[in-house]
């Protein structure tokens, strides 16, 4: 009965870990451009954020360690977004952004970690790989928003300087990360502009790194071809 219980299946719930965090930064792209300019809005948007928080930690937290790592990363953002929220200063904000930024590098270490690694492939991992690349996008928003507190009009809207709301930031990170073309928003300095251009040689990159690594860890194996005669 010792040995049956060892070999049994784990939880299907604890199996889609990389699904939930996904579901969490899906939740924010299609909720923050119609919950920020609410009265409602902030207080939304920091709960799914917290979610995205705990998904991140929940998901990257296979062994003690990596919970126990990925929880202090974690707290001073949150933390720190609960005083933004609270008190309304922007540095406390450019700080959120700062420390969401560090625990982001961790998250995506770890998920790129868990998606590449040789063994099955399951529709978790095809949710992780999304959610890196999505990840990606918001690292790079938050690096974007710290540029623009310590270079004012870093970034023009419309061709007028203007400091970015995350909302923004993230939409223009998306633009650069996919190398779609800049539109109504741009970067003024070269301070932003060479940041921009990280972002694009990143955006370009890690596709194609994603797909050759993944292609080369899980090769397509062809299957015999029975014929069935009738």
């Amino acid at each position: 009965m010792g040995n049956e219980r060892l070999n049994m299946p784990p939880s299907k719930i604890l199996d889609q870990r990389c699904f939930f965090l996904f579901l969490a930064l899906f939740a924010l792209l299609v909720a923050l451009p119609f919950l920020s300019e609410t009265t409602y809005g902030p207080v939304i948007l920091f709960l799914i954020n917290f979610s995205i928080l705990l998904t991140a930690v929940a998901a990257m937290g296979r062994s003690r360690l990596m919970f126990v790592i990925a929880v202090i990363l974690a707290l001073p953002a949150f933390v720190f977004r609960f005083l933004a929220l609270e008190s309304g200063q922007p540095g406390y904000l450019v700080l959120t952004w700062g420390f969401n930024a560090v625990f982001y590098v961790f998250i995506l270490a770890r998920l790129l970690h868990y998606v590449l690694r040789r063994d099955f492939m399951t529709s978790d991992k095809l949710y992780g790989a999304v959610a890196a690349y999505i990840l990606v996008a918001i690292f790079w928003a938050q690096l974007h928003g710290v540029t623009q507190y310590f270079y004012p009009g870093a970034y023009a809207f419309g061709g007028t300087p203007k400091a970015l709301d995350m909302t923004e930031l993230i939409y223009f990170s998306f633009v650069a990360l996919t190398t779609a073309g800049f539109g109504d928003v741009t970067p003024a300095l070269v301070q932003s502009r060479f940041l921009t251009i990280l972002e694009m040689i990143a955006g370009v990159m890690f596709v194609a790194i994603l797909i050759a690594r993944l292609t080369g860890v899980y090769p397509v194996v062809d299957r015999p071809i029975v014929d069935k005669k009738s």
